[in-house]
C-alpha cells in the first residue's frame, strides 16, 4: 500500500519535534543544575561586594539590603562575627544565636578550602535541616564575616518547571504544528498527486489529460513541463504509429502485388521445362528458378500472416482446447512435411484457452527452425508441459551453442543468425510470428542452449 506524501511530511515534522522535545529535556535535566548553580555563585560574589560596601558606609542599611536579596533572590545572608554571632540578618525576627554554632562552623570551612580565593562556595548537607544547600562564605573589609545558603531543593524544583514547560510547549508546537503542516502542505501534495496520476496515464500511452497547474512556483514549472511533454511525446507517438502502419500497409500491399507475377513467372518456368526435355542444363535451370519461385512465394505468404497478425483490427479467437488435441493437429502436420525426420512427441492433458491453429503454427515454426540450423540425424524432442500457471510448448534439437547476445536478437524479424546471409530459404519471419502469437495469448517465449542441445519454448497462460 503506497503511504501519502503528505502523511510522509506530517509525520516527519511530529517525530522532529517529539524528538527535539525529549532531547530538550534530557539536556535539562543534565546542563540546567550546573547552570543554575553557576549563577547562584555569580550573584552571590555581586551580592557579597554590595554587603561589604554597605558595611563600610552605613550599618543600618546592612539589614535592609540582606532582607531584599532573600525576598528577590531567595537567598538566606547572615553577617557574623568570626565566632559565628550574627550581627546582621535578613529578617527583622530575633534569631536564636544557638545557630552560631552552625555557622562557625561553616567559617571553619572557609579556612580549610583546598582553593586561593577569598570566599568559600560549596554544596553541603545541612545538618540541622537535613536539606542539601549551596553555602557561600566570604570575609569583608572590616573582618566580618557574610554567610549566604541557598536550598538546592529550590533550584531542582526551578528544573523540573523547565522540563515541564519544555514538555508542554513541544506538545503544543507538535499538535499546532502538525495542524498546519497538514493545511498548507494538501494543496502541495494534492498538485504532486496529480502529477503522478498524469505520468502514470502517460506511461500507458495515454496522453488526453493535463495538469493545467498555473501558479510560478517550481510546482508549476515542472507541471508545466510535464503538461509540454506529454503534448510532444503524444505527437511523436501518433507520428511513428502512423509511419509503422505505413509501413505495414507497404509490406501488405506489396506482398499482395508480388503473389500474380511469381505465380506466372512460376507458370512460364514450367511450361519451359516441357519444352526443353532433352536440355538437360536447361532443365535444370528451370528447376532451380522454380523452386527459387517457390521460396519467394512461401516469404510472402508469411509476410502475408505476419502482416495480418500485427495488424492494428486483427481479434484473436480463442476457444477452451485440450493440448492433446493440438498435440494431434501438430503430429498430421509432422507426417506430411517431416516424414523422414526423427521427432519425439509427448504432451501433458491440459485445457488451454487459445487458438488451436496459431498455436499448432508456431510450434511447427520451432520444428522447421530446429531442422534447418540442428544437428542433421538428430531426434527433436517435442513437449508439452502443465506447470503451476501456465502451459510450456518446447522443442529441443542438437545444434550448435547459440550466446546471450544472439538470444534477445533470434525474435526481431527478418534476423538471421548466418551472418554471411547464405541463401538457406530462411527469411528471418518465422520465430518472430511464434513471438507475436505468444503476445496474442497473453504468454511469452524464450530459448535455452547448453551442452549441445538448443531449446525454444512458448508458454501461454493456464486458466484453472
Amino acid at each position: 500500500m503506497k503511504k501519502s506524501f503528505r502523511l510522509k511530511v506530517v509525520a516527519v515534522f511530529l517525530v522532529g519535534t517529539l524528538l527535539s522535545m525529549i532531547i530538550l529535556t534530557f539536556l535539562s535535566s543534565v546542563f540546567l543544575r550546573p547552570i543554575f548553580i553557576s549563577n547562584s555563585k555569580k550573584n552571590m560574589e555581586s551580592y557579597a561586594v554590595q554587603i561589604d560596601k554597605c558595611l563600610m558606609n552605613n550599618s543600618d542599611d546592612v539589614s535592609s539590603l540582606l532582607s531584599e536579596i532573600n525576598m528577590s533572590y531567595g537567598i538566606t545572608t547572615h553577617v557574623t562575627d568570626e565566632n559565628g554571632k550574627i550581627l546582621h540578618s535578613y529578617t527583622k525576627i530575633k534569631i536564636n544565636n544557638s545557630l552560631s554554632g552552625k555557622y562557625r562552623k561553616w567559617i571553619n570551612f572557609y579556612y580549610e578550602k583546598d582553593i586561593d580565593e577569598n570566599y568559600y562556595f560549596r554544596e553541603r548537607l545541612d545538618e540541622s535541616d537535613n536539606i542539601k544547600k549551596i553555602i557561600y562564605v566570604g570575609k569583608s573589609t572590616d573582618g566580618k564575616f557574610i554567610i549566604m545558603n541557598k536550598s538546592i531543593k529550590g533550584i531542582e524544583q526551578d528544573i523540573r518547571i523547565v522540563s515541564i514547560f519544555i514538555i508542554i510547549m513541544g506538545v503544543t508546537v507538535a499538535v499546532l504544528g502538525t495542524a498546519v503542516w497538514s493545511i498548507f502542505t494538501k494543496s502541495f501534495t494534492d498538485n504532486i498527486k496529480k502529477m503522478s496520476e498524469i505520468t502514470q496515464k502517460m506511461s500507458e500511452l495515454n496522453f488526453d489529460e493535463k495538469i493545467n497547474h498555473k501558479s510560478n512556483d517550481e510546482i508549476g514549472t515542472l507541471a508545466n513541463s510535464i503538461d509540454v511533454l506529454s503534448d510532444e511525446l503524444k505527437t511523436s507517438i501518433e507520428g511513428l504509429r502512423d509511419d509503422v502502419e505505413r509501413r505495414k500497409r507497404l509490406i501488405r500491399d506489396i506482398s499482395h502485388e508480388l503473389k500474380t507475377p511469381i505465380t506466372t513467372v512460376k507458370g512460364y518456368i514450367e511450361n519451359i521445362q516441357v519444352l526443353t526435355q532433352d536440355d538437360k542444363k536447361l532443365k535444370r535451370y528451370c528447376e532451380i528458378a522454380a523452386e527459387e519461385c517457390d521460396a519467394i512465394d512461401e516469404l510472402v505468404e508469411e509476410m502475408l500472416e505476419m502482416s495480418r497478425l500485427e495488424g492494428d483490427g486483427y481479434v484473436c479467437d480463442m476457444e477452451d482446447v485440450n493440448a492433446l488435441e493440438i498435440s494431434a493437429i501438430i503430429n498430421n502436420k509432422l507426417d506430411n512435411e517431416f516424414r523422414s525426420q526423427k521427432i519425439d512427441i509427448g504432451f501433458d492433458s491440459a485445457v488451454i484457452h487459445c487458438n488451436s491453429t496459431l498455436i499448432s503454427r508456431a510450434v511447427i515454426n520451432f520444428v522447421k527452425n530446429a531442422v534447418k540450423y540442428g544437428n542433421k540425424d538428430s531426434e527433436i524432442r517435442i513437449r508439452g508441459i502443465s506447470e503451476k500457471d501456465r502451459y510450456v510448448f518446447s522443442v529441443t534439437n542438437d545444434g550448435a551453442h547459440i550466446s546471450d547476445e544472439e538470444k534477445a536478437l533470434l525474435w526481431e524479424l527478418f534476423y538471421k543468425t548466418d551472418k554471411a546471409r547464405k541463401r538457406d530459404k530462411s527469411y528471418g519471419i518465422g520465430l518472430s510470428m511464434v513471438h507475436r502469437i505468444a503476445e496474442l495469448h497473453g504468454g511469452n517465449v524464450g530459448v535455452e542452449s547448453e551442452k549441445g542441445k538448443n531449446t525454444f519454448y512458448l508458454w501461454l497462460p493456464l486458466n484453472k
